[in-house]
């Protein structure tokens, strides 16, 4: 049985379950692991959820299909981590080495391969440049997050859009069919693609959140009186539903929804804790004393998410 951890998505554990499986021995590299109907009867959840996760293992290299065969492990790896397959380097190089005997048999010589694949790569970066992603949610903190994770892997036009916004009119929908690409949560993908319509450009991904800030949360002592300082009342609102998912209910929450020094300062004492959203942290840090504490708390997007993030701007770029 998976024993959902608060906050990680089924399909996530389902995957951790089988990487684990993968490098104590269980699932042997070559070996066929069990059916989706199997696993997801094995592990006590839907076959939908098992399904996510054997896709993400595909298309990552972990596992591969054989047509009416079965799943089987492709490869294996002793790094925790998880760098399945050996090293991103490695994998890289025998990619590269697989291409270049193919460039070889078609005539072409080594030197003119690194000329194509150089001009073609650069050509891919500045089409990447060119898109434009929306990223939705229901969190204005948490858009502002994603956004610093996928710029740091590609440089690309963002539109921040918050959910509610997009559902009661504020945003406009032909803001998101403009968009090259739009990117919102498992939690949201129904009501955007209702609001959109079928169709490829909207990418779901995992989101989640920062599990440390929980477990001080947890520690605190009963009624501890917790300030909660960030730009939205969402913000507040998410984090009371996880709390309340990890059956941590002992604390007492205020949300303060400013920036201004001198308000902020003149409610620190009331205060014994203060939750705070990652643009208020520096703020909130300088003006508590060292005596109180300040846990910073996020959602992000998960690295096989935003890998799969990556792989779309690259195959929307023209």
């Amino acid at each position: 049985m998976i024993v959902q951890r608060v906050g990680i998505p089924i399909y996530l554990q389902v995957k951790d379950f089988i990487l684990e499986k993968i490098k104590s021995g269980a699932f042997r590299p070559g070996g066929k692991i069990p059916t989706e109907r199997e696993l997801s009867a094995e592990l006590g959840i839907s076959r939908n959820t098992v399904s996510a996760a054997y896709k993400e293992l595909l298309l990552e290299d972990v596992l591969e299909a054989r047509q009416g065969r079965g799943t089987f492990v492709k490869v294996v790896s002793d790094d925790i981590g998880g760098e399945i397959g050996g090293s991103r380097r490695g994998r890289l190089m025998k990619i590269i080495d697989d291409a270049m005997a193919k460039v070889l048999e078609l005539g072409f010589t080594v030197d003119q391969f690194a000329a194509i694949a150089s001009i073609r790569a650069q050509e891919k970066a500045q089409a990447v440049k060119e898109l434009r992603v929306a990223v939705v949610d229901c969190t204005a903190e948490y858009i502002q997050r994603f956004i610093s994770q996928i710029g740091q892997v590609a440089n690309v036009h963002f539109e921040s859009v918050i959910l509610s916004d997009l559902v009661f009119g504020k945003v406009q929908i032909e803001l998101l069919q403009a968009c090259d690409v739009v990117v919102t949560t498992f939690e949201h993908q129904a009501v955007v693609t209702n609001l959109m319509g079928s169709g490829n450009k909207i990418i779901t991904v995992a989101a989640v959140p920062y599990l440390e800030a929980v477990i001080k949360l947890a520690r605190l002592p009963v009624d501890t009186k917790v300030a909660i300082v960030a730009r939205s009342k969402e913000f507040k609102e998410t984090l009371e539903i996880l709390l309340e998912k990890a059956a941590i209910n002992h604390l007492n929450f205020v949300l303060i929804q400013s920036d201004d020094r001198k308000e902020i300062s003149s409610l620190i004492a009331d205060y014994d804790v203060f939750v705070v959203s990652e643009e208020r942290e520096v703020l909130v840090t300088q003006l508590v004393a060292a005596q109180k504490e300040v846990i910073t708390f996020y959602y992000e997007i998960d690295r096989g998410s935003l890998n799969q993030v990556m792989m779309k701007l690259v195959s929307q770029a023209m």
